[in-house]
């Protein structure tokens, strides 16, 4: 019976280290995990900080193509505009010149050459007209270019945002 006293004092004592030793792995395996879910938590805020300034650049990138399409379409009105004022300007120059010329040439009443002469008076008042209009749509179409060249350089700026959080993304995969 001595001997089984001696045996349970040991076998106490051999449990109680061995369940201090898996107490002690099992702390370690527990930090272990707090540590792998703290950053794990840590990745995911980061990208769910990567992925709204995603989100922001590419709803700036829509709103900004919208608004060089509207300045594109806006210039091209302008343009169709100057054409059509530069057209009517040569065709009313073109009939000033062939009345000018009817007028010197011509062996017409003096009722005739009095409205030849009117029709003169009023192309060359409508050329002045239209001199001055061309001159308003040049200007409206520099306006217009100008306003394009701006929205496509804020676009590329946009764009080259883009490729930068692409290849920032790229390179620091979460």
């Amino acid at each position: 019976m001595r001997r089984t006293w001696l045996f349970v004092p040991c076998f106490l004592l051999l449990s109680a280290s061995s369940l201090a030793q898996s107490t002690s792995s099992e702390s370690q395996g527990m930090q272990a995990l707090v540590a792998e879910v703290r950053q794990l938590r840590k990745d995911l805020q980061a990208s769910n900080g990567y992925a709204l300034k995603a989100q922001l650049l590419l709803y700036r990138l829509q709103i900004q193509e919208a608004t060089v399409s509207r300045a594109s379409q806006h210039l091209n009105d302008e343009r169709s505009k100057l054409a059509q004022t530069q057209d009517h300007r040569r065709a009313v120059a073109a009939s000033l010149k062939r009345n000018e010329e009817f007028a010197d040439n011509s062996d017409a009443s003096p009722a005739d050459r009095k409205a030849i002469q009117n029709e003169i008076s009023r192309l060359k008042a409508e050329l002045e007209n239209l001199a001055g209009e061309e001159q308003q749509r040049q200007t409206a179409e520099m306006e217009a270019n100008e306003q394009l060249r701006t929205d496509q350089a804020k676009l590329s700026g946009l764009e080259d945002r883009v490729d930068r959080l692409e290849k920032e993304l790229d390179s620091n995969p979460h």
